[in-house]
C-alpha cells in the first residue's frame, strides 16, 4: 500500500562555479570527440589531381600510367574505409540504423572515364592536358561536394 505521507526530499548540494565550468568542459570534450571527422578538401584534391596525371598520362602515352591507377584505387578503399569508420560505438539505447547503401555509380566512375580517353587522339599531348585538367577539377568537386552532403 502506498503512504500519502510527504516523502523527504533529498538534501540539495551546492556546486562552485568551477566544479560546473570543469564538468561543462568535459561534456564538451566528450561531445567533440565523438563528432564525425571529415575528411580534409587536401585529400580530395591530391586523388582528383593523381587521377587526371593519369588520364593525361595515358592519353599522351605515358606506359606505366596503371601503376598511378593502382595507387588511387588503394588509396580511394582506404579512404572508404577511414570515412565510414565510427568514432562511437553504438549504444544499446539508440535506435538500430542501416549503413548507408555502396554509390556504385562513385565507384565506377574511374573506369568509366577511363573507357573516355579512347575518344581523344593518343599522342596528343595537348588534348592530354586538357582532358587530365577537366577531369582532376571534375572529381575534386565531385568528392568535396559528396563529402559535405554527407
Amino acid at each position: 500500500m502506498e503512504s500519502n505521507a510527504p516523502q523527504p526530499k533529498p538534501p540539495q548540494t551546492q556546486i562552485s562555479q568551477e566544479e560546473a565550468r570543469a564538468a561543462l568542459e568535459q561534456i564538451d570534450g566528450i561531445e567533440h570527440e565523438t563528432q564525425r571527422k571529415h575528411t580534409p578538401a587536401w585529400a580530395y584534391a591530391i586523388l582528383g589531381t593523381s587521377f587526371g596525371i593519369t588520364i593525361a598520362g595515358t592519353i599522351i602515352g605515358w606506359k606505366y600510367w596503371w601503376v598511378l591507377f593502382l595507387i588511387i584505387a588503394v588509396a580511394c578503399i582506404a579512404l572508404a574505409i577511414w570515412d565510414n569508420n565510427r568514432n562511437v560505438r553504438p549504444s544499446m539505447k539508440q535506435p538500430l540504423q542501416e549503413d548507408p547503401q555502396t554509390n556504385w555509380a562513385a565507384a565506377l566512375a574511374p573506369f568509366i572515364v577511363m573507357s573516355l580517353t579512347w575518344f581523344v587522339p593518343e599522342g596528343s599531348v595537348v588534348g592530354g592536358i586538357i582532358a587530365g585538367v577537366v577531369v582532376a577539377v571534375v572529381f575534386t568537386a565531385v568528392m568535396i561536394h559528396e563529402s559535405r552532403n554527407r
